[in-house]
């Protein structure tokens, strides 16, 4: 080989490099864009903006739409603030659900109500937010549910004087069990970031991993630490099915928390 054949044969490899440098570039912007959706809770709203705000770090985009409660319950500013959208949507977004939905592999709800809950697992998409988000699920995509305003058994619920029948928070937790058979990701306001990541993750897995590799990879995004000295089902809603949860040496298992791990197939182990 010639010294020219050899510049031009060095020289195309590095443009080969530079273009799939490229095009990696445009993907993980690509995987890095979502569609955030408020709805009227303020329950863990901070929590919830917290965890958004460490991905918006993370080289995270969003285009937001708050329903017009949101907007009422919520701080629009700080939320504008923290998350910079490219468009921020007050009751009626710029677009149609479904065509917004097209757009977004990833829909965030940082915030879900009672009613959204209700109304998606009912397949009722008579509210902007609940068109987006039962769109969303149809298609397939990455649907994460913080659901802290949900949930019956969440603590804020009894500071703030709810004294629910059984068979009332029985409907609620069916409304959420409902929302994960349909394929959405339910987890926690305050680890709303986590479970973003681990559903891109799960979608666009990086090139390069087999065997054990692999393996500890996948065994990495089922492992979850879980704090506090006692562990409820609401913490444990927004652990995946099949997952590894690791709490403290002394942390108290509510019943309602050891019976949802049997249903779903959760494994808890306690820190030495």
């Amino acid at each position: 080989m010639t010294n020219e054949q050899l510049n031009s044969l060095v020289r195309e490899t590095l443009l080969v490099e530079e273009l799939a440098q490229r095009v990696v570039v445009k993907l993980l912007a690509r995987m890095k864009q979502a569609l955030v959706v408020y709805t009227g809770s303020n329950i863990s709203a901070g929590e919830a903006l917290e965890a958004m705000s460490r991905l918006r770090a993370d080289g995270y985009t969003f285009r937001v739409l708050l329903s017009q409660s949101a907007a009422g319950l919520l701080d629009v500013e700080a939320i504008r603030a923290a998350l910079e959208p490219e468009e921020l949507w007050i009751g009626t977004p710029g677009d149609t659900p479904e065509a917004l939905t097209k757009q977004y592999d990833t829909i965030i709800v940082p915030a879900t109500t009672v009613r959204t809950a209700a109304h998606v697992a009912a397949c009722m998409a008579d509210t902007p937010a609940a068109a987006v988000i039962l769109d969303g699920l149809m298609r397939g995509k990455d649907v994460i549910l913080a659901t802290d305003g949900c949930c019956p058994d969440h603590r804020e619920r009894a500071r703030r004087g709810f004294r629910m029948a059984e068979p009332l928070k029985q409907t609620l937790r069916g409304n959420l069990e409902t929302l994960r058979a349909y394929g959405a990701r339910l987890t926690s306001a305050d680890r709303l970031d986590q479970a973003v990541k681990r559903a891109m993750a799960a979608r666009f897995p990086m090139g390069g991993n087999t065997g054990k590799q692999a393996s500890t990879q996948q065994q990495a995004v089922n492992t979850i630490r879980l704090k506090g000295h006692v562990i409820g089902g609401q913490q444990l809603a927004g652990c995946p099915s099949g997952s590894t949860v690791w709490v403290e040496p002394h942390a108290l298992i509510t019943q309602l928390a050891a019976d949802d791990a049997r249903r779903r197939g959760i494994t808890i182990r306690k820190e030495t």
